[in-house]
């Protein structure tokens, strides 16, 4: 009995772990230097897909986007935590897509699409045709506003 009971214990969990939601706190890891580079919170609002800065590195309360000029104005003073950086609105299979992610640090707008896969998150930016992906990790709340990097 105690063998079934383990089994189904590990079946309900796998289930579980498999059907995790994107929505959530992660932990974006610069892929070349394997560093974290910002906690985000992940949510799903009127059918689309939006992440907001959390904490980042030596963040300061009223850091704004200062390299938000031309095509990204609308962003330009924005506060870098409570701004929608990451805007994705189609749901196509298992991937977020049309839409962008924008790195307030340097000012730049990429196509974007974000996926589950291996309950890490999977965020791919694009420049045309090229492409650079990133793998995230979940976090809890109070790792990501404490900003425990």
């Amino acid at each position: 009995m105690k063998i079934i009971s383990i089994f189904f214990t590990f079946i309900f969990s796998t289930i579980a772990l498999a059907d995790a939601p994107i929505e959530g706190y992660w932990k974006s890891i610069d892929d070349e230097t394997n560093e974290a580079t910002a906690y985000w919170k992940i949510e799903i609002k009127n059918d689309q897909l939006l992440g907001y800065i959390v904490n980042y590195p030596d963040a300061k309360a009223d850091d704004v986007c200062v390299a938000c000029k031309g095509d990204l104005s609308s962003f330009f003073e924005k506060p870098v935590k409570g701004t929608p950086w990451l805007n994705l609105s189609k749901l196509k299979g298992n991937e977020w897509q049309d839409g962008y992610i924008i790195d307030s640090g340097k000012g730049e707008k990429y196509k974007a699409k974000v996926w589950l896969e291996d309950n890490k998150l999977m965020m791919r930016g694009y420049v045309g045709f090229f492409y650079r992906t990133q793998v995230w990790q979940r976090a809890e709340q109070t790792e990501a506003e404490q900003g425990l990097f």
